[in-house]
């Protein structure tokens, strides 16, 4: 598929097959993101990954990779689903001497399932980019078979390019913008323009969206919340706000008519962290732009609807 089919395709209404990578246990927003997936009617769900990440929730990438693994199989149960899982890569391509892909499970299931679809399958990816980079190192024909859409980076306009899930893997990020595959920019910040997902902040009144006693609704609505809660917007008071940038990815699928999108140069990650430009490069899609009002509503009326 060409870049311009691909993007057709995502403002279809037609199912789509995808596989959802997430650094889970990082954030709050990843189990947002994960279940508003579940919910929403034009996705089909082939399986979960988890990606690594380090900072203060986590001893180490593989630290955080493997906290990730099993808040995948929380969410799952709290949700009552009943997909396939897997562990992902515990070490960044960045950590290594050289560039080559790191042996595991989540990369296998990516290449695996790729080459057998008769479809495309789109990878929703909303932590470091580390398991995509293994899977099409190590499987270079996925890059015909998949479409990722990524949270990550700064918007193009910036001068550095670098944010939390991008400087996870660097050099990962670098192979899966440079490999051609059909890709789906998602900046997490978006400027002087006021883009990106970080305008994505859910606040009371999307939790008061959650109803009734099940235990979808009241983890969703009062659980997870209270666990991320922070002392400038505590959990429970009236001002009370939390971003939950990575449901953003999901949108895309859901409510893709909630974007602006465009097709454009894919740019050059530098190795000084800044994005260089070339007309020459093969083409990506970038969101310019999204509606935080429709893709709130939107993730929490799907969450909503797992509950009852």
């Amino acid at each position: 598929m060409t870049i311009e089919q691909v993007l057709a395709d995502i403002r279809s209404d037609r199912v789509k097959k995808v596989i959802f990578d997430s650094d889970t246990y990082n954030e709050m927003d990843d189990q947002y993101a994960i279940s508003y997936a579940f919910g929403c009617d034009k996705i089909e769900i082939l399986g979960l990954t988890a990606a690594l990440f380090h900072n203060d929730r986590s001893e180490s990438p593989a630290d955080g990779m493997e906290k990730s693994y099993h808040e995948i199989k929380h969410v799952l149960d709290v949700t009552g689903r009943d997909y396939p899982y897997f562990r992902g890569s515990p070490t960044p391509i960045d950590a290594l001497p050289e560039i080559t892909y790191v042996d595991n499970p989540a990369s296998d299931f990516i290449i695996k399932t790729a080459m057998e679809s008769d479809e495309i399958i789109y990878l929703l990816v909303t932590g470091a980019i580390t398991n995509i980079a293994c899977a099409i190192l190590k499987e270079p024909a996925i890059i015909d078979k998949i479409c990722v859409a990524w949270i990550g980076g700064q918007c193009l306009s910036s001068d550095a390019c670098c944010e939390f899930n991008m400087e996870g893997d660097f050099r990962g990020a670098q192979i899966v913008l440079n490999s051609g595959v059909p890709f789906v920019y998602l900046p997490a910040f978006g400027g002087n323009k006021g883009g990106g997902t970080v305008k994505l902040q859910a606040r009371p009144k999307h939790l008061d969206m959650l109803k009734g006693d099940s235990e979808v609704c009241v983890f969703f609505r009062e659980t997870l919340p209270k666990e991320f809660t922070r002392p400038d917007y505590p959990y429970g008071t009236p001002n009370w706000l939390r971003i939950l940038w990575d449901i953003g990815a999901t949108g895309v699928l859901s409510r893709p008519d909630a974007y602006k999108f465009s097709i454009i140069p894919a740019p050059v990650l530098t190795d000084d962290r800044t994005y260089a430009f070339d007309s020459t490069r093969h083409k990506m899609i970038y969101m310019d732009d999204v509606d935080e009002n429709i893709i709130l509503e939107d993730a929490f009326t799907c969450i909503n609807s797992l509950g009852q």
